[in-house]
């Protein structure tokens, strides 16, 4: 049976839309909005690349914290939780997209869900990142004709420049299409099916082959994945609404909450109610309830 879990804060596009074609927009942070520096904890309909230049304190995404430096990269996949803890003079550009304004299925360009949404550059990789994003920004505020098959072509070829410097990184795993295919399915479909084989059907390959994509390119098992993506649900739930364990775990789709209990301790390492405390307390997510 599928549970409807409760909205958390939606984050949607709400900008100029090229052509007809789904949302796109690129622009400093005070230009695409106070959303992208938002101290409170919300989630996106849409992809967020973020190349910061400047600023200090702390990118939280999904509940890891990361240390705010020029030069740093983050692609946030839509449904990705994040915000800004204790930020100040946060400078650099935002692009933000539907998946459907690729030119090609993103299986590849784009890091597998559950991976790192970090990454750290040099002045030179930077200075290759930055080049292309220049190429976009001109072309989106140009709108010559025939300027949003050029931002597709643009975004291609950023996404790929990522990549690639992410592949140049051996703690940054790159992913394969189908591993790709199937993270972004169990991310999108986690409460309503928790099967190996039916994600395995859904992408075109066997269980078994499947198993062996995802252990070359993420180190663990889908059925790891598909767990793991079930615990960051039941960690955004207890972070961001007031419902009780039982309710939350009657949400997830477990009929008893001591089973739930157990689950969540094994993926987590702690209870549900001392995560809740715990991570209320380290981010004072309560004030924000």
């Amino acid at each position: 049976m599928v549970r409807a879990t409760p909205p958390l804060p939606l984050h949607e596009i709400e900008v100029p839309v090229p052509n007809g074609l789904s949302p796109f927009a690129i622009g400093t942070f005070d230009e695409i909005g106070s959303f992208t520096r938002a101290r409170f904890p919300h989630r996106h309909d849409f992809y967020e690349i973020l190349f910061l230049t400047g600023g200090g304190g702390v990118h939280v995404v999904d509940f890891e914290p990361y240390e705010i430096e020029p030069n740093s990269v983050y692609v946030l996949a839509p449904g990705q939780v994040h915000f800004w803890k204790d930020s100040e003079l946060i400078t650099g550009r935002v692009l933000v997209f539907a998946e459907e304004f690729l030119l090609v299925h993103p299986g590849g360009l784009l890091p597998a869900p559950g991976g790192s949404p970090l990454l750290r550059l040099d002045d030179a990789q930077a200075a290759q990142v930055e080049e292309v994003l220049d190429d976009i920004d001109r072309e989106y505020r140009s709108r010559d004709p025939g300027y949003a098959t050029m931002l597709q072509a643009h975004l291609h070829i950023l996404l790929v420049r990522i990549q690639r410097l992410r592949q140049a990184h051996p703690r940054v795993p790159a992913s394969s299409s189908i591993v790709w295919r199937f993270t972004r399915l169990v991310t999108k479909h986690v409460l309503a099916e928790r099967s190996v084989t039916a994600y395995a059907e859904r992408v075109g390959v066997t269980a078994g082959h499947l198993t062996d994509l995802v252990r070359a390119a993420l180190g663990t098992t889908p059925g790891a994945v598909i767990r793991a993506a079930l615990a960051l649900e039941a960690k955004r739930l207890l972070a961001q609404t007031e419902l009780s364990v039982a309710q939350i775990a009657h949400a997830l789709g477990f009929e008893d909450p001591s089973y739930f209990g157990r689950f969540f301790k094994r993926e987590a390492g702690a209870s549900p109610g001392d995560f809740r405390r715990d991570i209320r307390e380290k981010y004072q997510l309560a004030h924000d309830l």
